[in-house]
């Protein structure tokens, strides 16, 4: 998996990600349309909606712009303005979010 920076930034209060447009148009999502957010360890991908999948779905908003669902942001304890960064993975046309923690945090 080859993964590209997009940017580095601290989540808003409540936790929304903006992707960048030109991003969204290059991976096929769109405005409007339901993605699938799943998480794995501090990474969170976002990607196009399979209707058969178990993962939770959001919908792009006009901003291309989703809300992390609350089980995730319990489960991976994300708190208001927690440093991320943004990736775009062409490989399997998808963002990418990685949370640093904490500890991670203050130590850079």
């Amino acid at each position: 998996m080859k993964l590209e920076k997009v940017r580095s930034r601290q989540l808003p209060k409540k936790p929304v990600i903006y992707m960048p447009v030109k991003w969204c148009r290059e991976i096929d999502i769109c405005i409007g349309e339901q993605v699938d957010i799943r998480f794995h360890q501090n990474d969170i991908f976002i990607e196009k909606a399979n209707p058969e999948s178990p993962h939770n779905k959001r919908y792009v908003t006009e901003t291309t712009a989703i809300n992390i669902p609350k089980e995730i942001e319990k489960e991976l304890r994300i708190e208001p303005y927690q440093p991320y960064s943004l990736y775009i993975d062409r490989t399997h046309n998808r963002f990418v979010i990685s949370l640093e923690q904490e500890e991670e945090a203050y130590m850079n």
